[in-house]
């Protein structure tokens, strides 16, 4: 188990429902965090490291604004729209100050391969070793990542992104690009005071999100 360092000046997340108006989750989905860490290591196959379980905790609770911005729209299937229609100013929502701590736990990967752990440690301190292009971001092109580092002792006090079956908020874990039938979905609670980390994710009151493809 290792624990990363994140942070990001601003990225929007939008939600799967969303239409005219390009609301964002209110923090980043689990889905798209896993998805910068494929990046962060070179990986393209989504399923390449299915079954590593993530937990999160995070410095505060990120400040919306919404901002005018090129929306694109008719992203499949209809390019003579996506040209003439798809790409036009509108308003979105936007997270600014995005900063978390990310555990990531290898032991359960189906993947008898390297593991993402490993590939991680590598691509941070040696990265002209990995084979990647383009900026790091969470999610959007656009949404660039300020930093991330490994992370010893987890220092001051953080908010802890709990799993729970009655939570506020209902993000995605794995989400179904091609349409929405198989998209997986797991409602979390942000705890609303900060405390210090004195465990690790798996004890009774904070479980690991476990990204697994559905069947």
């Amino acid at each position: 188990m290792l624990k990363l360092y994140v942070e990001v000046p601003y990225a929007s997340f939008r939600k799967s429902y969303a239409r005219s108006y390009a609301e964002t989750y209110p923090l980043p989905p689990p889905s798209t965090i896993y998805g910068m860490l494929l990046s962060l290591v070179g990986e393209k196959f989504r399923q390449r490291h299915e079954g590593v379980r993530l937990a999160f905790a995070y410095k505060h609770a990120p400040q919306m604004t919404t901002t005018l911005r090129k929306l694109s729209r008719y992203k499949y299937g209809v390019p003579g729209k996506q040209s003439k229609l798809g790409n036009a100013p509108d308003f979105i929502e936007t997270l600014c100050d995005i900063e978390f701590l990310c555990w990531v736990d290898s032991s359960q990967e189906k993947s008898e391969a390297e593991k993402l752990e490993a590939r991680i440690i590598r691509a941070i301190s040696s990265p002209g070793e990995i084979n990647r292009y383009g900026v790091l971001c969470l999610g959007l092109s656009d949404d660039a990542v300020n930093a991330v580092s490994l992370c010893e002792k987890v220092e001051g006090k953080w908010h802890r992104l709990i799993p729970g079956d009655t939570g506020a908020m209902e993000l995605p874990v794995w989400v179904d690009h091609v349409g929405s039938a198989k998209t997986r979905w797991q409602r979390y609670e942000l705890e609303t005071q900060a405390g210090d980390i004195v465990s690790d994710p798996g004890d009774d009151s904070w479980n690991w999100t476990e990204i697994i493809a559905p069947s």
